[in-house]
């Protein structure tokens, strides 16, 4: 990946990075992960004083999982969330909500996590769920080593910010759905194209009508124990009359 460029000074021009960034990144699973890195990066250098930032999102089993972080630190501090089951990160997400705390040592929303990341060095932190089509994908988050790092400012910054990884995630989803109908209905009509042509042929073989040449198929791919289908790619691609 490129070096970023210095951190934009509004919330437009912070956007407008994301933006021009990631014009050019295709709609696919892996360049998704790219795409995430570059968020968390611009994240981490925009919303002031943060030591990193980090994505979750659902993995293929259900569990939660950090899909792209920006320090080491983010990784152990999100799999204590997970492991723990509560924290900002899945309460941002859970709740659809952005979830900040000013001082971790005096946090009483999540009594196991809170204690341990401020034994790793953490004393802020910023989340906020990553909402489009209606669907909460998961949430972005900022963590800070000094107390009070953020503001309602910060909050507004890393909800675009939530709002930009949304938007880019869901459109792989869709995209990669409508790849793998667009694949299903292409063998779908490929496989109805060459039975209506191994058809024709028998029709014309056996001088039958459709519904008795269609018939004489389906006896010939049962006695054969093959499916319709491949029985009639078999039929067409014979240069010898099939049966006879």
């Amino acid at each position: 990946m490129q070096p970023l460029p210095s951190p934009p000074s509004g919330v437009g021009d912070e956007l407008a990075a994301v933006h021009a960034r990631l014009s050019g990144i295709l709609l696919t699973e892996q360049t998704m992960e790219t795409a995430l890195e570059l968020i968390t990066s611009l994240a981490r250098d925009t919303v002031t004083g943060s030591l990193g930032s980090g994505v979750t999102l659902l993995r293929a089993d259900g569990q939660p999982t950090t899909m792209a972080s920006t320090d080491p630190v983010v990784d152990d501090l999100d799999r204590l969330q997970y492991g723990l089951e509560e924290g900002p990160c899945l309460a941002a997400w859970a709740g659809s909500t952005v979830v900040r705390a000013d001082d971790l040592a005096n946090e009483e929303r999540w009594p196991m996590w809170s204690p341990r990341a401020v034994g790793l060095g953490v004393r802020s932190v910023l989340s906020a769920p990553m909402e489009a089509g209606g669907t909460t994908w998961g949430a972005v988050k900022v963590y800070s080593k000094a107390a009070g790092a953020y503001d309602e400012r910060a909050d507004d910054v890393l909800r675009r910010f939530a709002g930009q990884a949304a938007i880019f995630v869901s459109n792989v989803q869709t995209a990669q759905s409508a790849e793998r109908i667009g694949d299903d209905l292409k063998g779908i009509l490929r496989s109805r194209d060459v039975i209506a042509t191994a058809t024709g042929m028998v029709m014309v073989r056996r001088e039958l009508d459709h519904a008795g040449a269609y018939r004489q198929l389906v006896s010939l791919a049962r006695a054969a124990r093959i499916p319709l289908h491949e029985l009639a790619e078999r039929l067409v691609a014979s240069p010898v009359p099939h049966g006879r």
